[in-house]
């Protein structure tokens, strides 16, 4: 399946790669939206909300073959909904720890090679996150939080790199672990 230039084929590096970029500079965008605030946050929000959700459909599309693809998604949609109703985007420290379990969780469970699967939770956290948000601004009638802390601009960025190095680091330990048995 194709879509103007991008082959969506799972397995394809230069496709998932791309989503998982996408998915940097959607972060970086909202970190931005936050920093400056006003009317340039009220433009530069959505945008990469938007930027976010379409990165995430396309890692979700082209995420490379992985073991147990499966149970991975199981694992990877149980921690973004998991992420999402617990994880607060103002603690820092908190959502690196979870981020970071999460993509080990998601790359073990699938029997990922690559890492990519670790971005699935991430990519998820963000819709869930506005869903709940919305969800709560409803019940309450129109109770939004206006005024992030300071620490929220590079929790973005940060939940990703998390979530990001974490899988890496459990990827390579199953291409060790196959390794090891393929030489027995």
């Amino acid at each position: 399946m194709t879509i103007g230039p991008l082959r969506m084929v799972r397995g394809d590096v230069v496709t998932w790669r791309t989503a998982a970029g996408g998915l940097f500079v959607a972060a970086a965008i909202v970190g931005l939206a936050i920093v400056v605030g006003g009317a340039a946050a009220r433009i530069l929000n959505p945008i990469g909300a938007v930027l976010w959700v379409a990165c995430g459909v396309l890692l979700a599309v082209s995420v490379p073959a992985a073991q147990r693809p499966a149970l991975g998604w199981v694992v990877a949609v149980g921690s973004g909904f998991l992420l999402g109703a617990v994880v607060r985007p103002a603690g820092l420290i908190e959502a690196v720890v979870a981020f970071a379990f999460a993509g080990v969780a998601v790359v073990l469970a699938a029997g990922d090679k690559s890492g990519g699967w670790a971005l699935l939770a991430p990519a998820l956290y963000l819709p869930v996150h506005l869903a709940i948000g919305i969800g709560r601004a409803i019940l309450r009638n129109g109770g939004i939080r206006t005024e992030p802390p300071p620490t929220a601009a590079i929790v973005p960025l940060a939940m990703l790199l998390a979530a990001a190095v974490a899988g890496a680091l459990a990827a390579t330990l199953i291409r060790r672990s196959v390794a090891t048995k393929s030489s027995l």
